[in-house]
């Protein structure tokens, strides 16, 4: 499979792999992906686009933390007991491949299926810590279908990542994205998720990056908190910059509410009480 056959939104995946790979390879880093580097280079993409200084000043420390974040929360979720995990557009993400997931887990990779096709063949001989369900469709189609007939059980809990999403998502279409997560989890499911908000911060440096970034980012919901509470959902939401300062790291101007200009950039997870 050839990466030129993924489009726009499916290419910024690799943008964050790139992030990835370099948190890795810190010895101080919060995240480890083994898997990044093998999927940038079969993609043949050695650097990013545009100002890559700035793109890893304004993304390398957010992408790290809430990587840190969406691990424990997940690996939290199935110590708890829900031992089926659903990635929502996973992209380039090699959870199912590097996280020590609990015995009797199953892991669903939901996403286009050029995406899929692409990461199995990179990966296909790195051994899965767990069975790795690909779900080759659109979000804008009969995903839930497509992800029952999979294998999926909606009478049995489940652990949701909606990770890089919400940001390319107007507010109805992310409502419409929970009601429909909210319909197939059973009572104990989790959700674990990451948003941001577009500022005057935020919109200066991606231009400076590549215009083209702005043309993805829509609303998304405006309140993650009220977000999760309107679809039966109890949520843990917290600021970004809360979190990078708790690990030692740098805020940037775009997600510290203390700048003028900036936005908020948010991680929370939700349980789904009985």
């Amino acid at each position: 499979m050839n990466a030129s056959q993924i489009d726009q939104i499916g290419t910024t995946a690799f943008f964050v792999a790139s992030l990835r790979a370099a948190e890795s390879a810190r010895p101080d880093r919060l995240a480890d992906d083994p898997h990044a580097r093998a999927l940038l280079a079969a993609a043949g993409i050695s650097t990013i686009p545009g100002d890559v200084a700035e793109f890893v000043a304004i993304m390398g420390d957010q992408v790290a933390v809430r990587t840190r974040y969406l691990d424990e929360a997940l690996l939290a979720a199935t110590a708890g007991g829900c031992r089926q995990v659903v990635l929502m557009a996973s992209g380039m993400d090699s959870r199912g491949y590097r996280l020590p997931w609990p015995d009797g887990t199953e892991l669903f990779e939901v996403d286009q299926q050029p995406v899929l096709a692409f990461k199995q063949d990179v990966l296909a001989d790195v051994t899965t810590r767990c069975p790795v369900r690909h779900v080759g469709i659109d979000l804008r189609d009969d995903w839930a279908s497509a992800l029952r007939a999979a294998g999926f059980r909606d009478d049995r809990p489940a652990a949701w990542l909606v990770e890089g999403l919400l940001y390319a998502l107007d507010a109805a279409t992310a409502d419409g994205l929970l009601e429909a997560i909210s319909r197939l989890s059973a009572p104990d499911s989790t959700i674990a998720f990451d948003h941001v908000e577009i500022g005057p911060v935020l919109t200066s440096a991606l231009t400076a990056i590549d215009p083209g970034l702005l043309d993805l980012w829509q609303s998304g919901p405006l309140d993650p908190t009220s977000w999760l509470e309107r679809h039966g959902w109890e949520p843990h939401v917290v600021e970004l910059a809360a979190l990078e300062r708790e690990h030692g790291r740098p805020v940037h101007p775009a997600y510290d509410p203390a700048v003028a200009g900036s936005a908020h950039s948010w991680l929370g997870t939700g349980r789904r009480p009985a």
